[in-house]
């Protein structure tokens, strides 16, 4: 198995939004099946990509990188969201294992790092006007992945962390992978609010948030309520309406800060309170710092 089919396929399995892990031998010592820098693949299904050397040694590291991932996939989202890794490292004796050893007779020693690849955070945005297209820019500079969803194309060329897909929002959903680690943000065109929140509803996405004022939005809901069939007493537990912290944002690019920066406080399990120790006292905007 060459090193880039291991790599290529590392970068699939993270497009689709798949957690696994990889092993690697980081140090060797004495006689050992495979020596530096041999890697392989894991998935959560036991599926292996590439070998370290085979027999005990591979089993044993295996055991260990399912482990960790059963782990990982109890974690909460706001847990596995963080972008720290999930790593270990383990020696390992290549010998018998009366002797402490993994069942092997080489004689020699490795220690191999086992690290879990998580899904990345993802943002869905139900919209291309000039709100959906400055979180898209936003969520770029935040190193965040993002997919635009709508039967208009954006005026704008978007940056190369984002797709465009052209499709009527609730039929673009249904063609996304979307999770616990999707935030799907619906900026639409008010006439395509219903179905928009009707198939996101529908999905399992750890965030959903939708633009509008707070008249709009108990009207969206008792719409959506009313022809989906469900509670209207249900869809304010999942959805964030109206969209975003509360920071007095005017533009735009004011709102996408407002809007992301509730997505990363929602993942990130964060109290969306100031950080000062002590509230400054609240000055006139015309009085200038001494």
């Amino acid at each position: 198995m060459r090193a880039s089919d291991l790599y290529r396929r590392m970068a699939e399995l993270s497009a689709k939004g798949e957690c696994f892990a990889t092993i690697t031998i980081i140090g060797s010592k004495g006689s050992s099946p495979r020596g530096l820098g041999a890697k392989m693949i894991v998935q959560e299904d036991g599926s292996r990509l590439g070998t370290i050397g085979g027999d005990c040694l591979e089993n044993d590291a295996v055991d260990m990188a399912l482990q960790m991932l059963a782990k990982e996939k109890e974690r909460r989202p706001g847990e596995r969201s963080r972008p720290e890794s999930v790593v270990a490292v383990k020696s390992m004796l290549l010998e018998e294992q009366e002797v402490g050893g993994v069942g092997m007779l080489c004689g020699g020693k490795v220690d191999v790092l086992v690290e879990i690849i998580r899904p990345e955070l993802k943002v869905v945005v139900l919209g291309s006007g000039a709100v959906a297209t400055s979180i898209v820019e936003l969520a770029h500079f935040l190193e965040m992945n993002t997919v635009l969803v709508d039967p208009i194309p954006p005026s704008i060329q978007l940056p190369t962390s984002s797709v465009f897909l052209k499709a009527r929002h609730e039929e673009g959903l249904g063609e996304l992978r979307v999770d616990d680690l999707t935030a799907i943000v619906i900026v639409t065109r008010h006439k395509n609010d219903v179905p928009a929140l009707t198939a996101a509803l529908k999905t399992s996405a750890g965030y959903i948030g939708m633009i509008g004022s707070k008249h709009r939005v108990q009207t969206i809901f008792g719409r959506v309520a009313k022809e989906a069939g469900v509670q209207a007493g249900s869809i304010p537990s999942r959805v964030h309406a109206p969209v975003g912290l509360d920071i007095g944002a005017s533009t735009p690019q004011e709102i996408a800060v407002s809007v992301l920066a509730e997505v990363l406080a929602y993942f990130r399990e964060g109290t969306s309170q100031p950080l000062a120790l002590f509230e400054p006292q609240r000055r006139a905007a015309s009085v200038g710092l001494h």
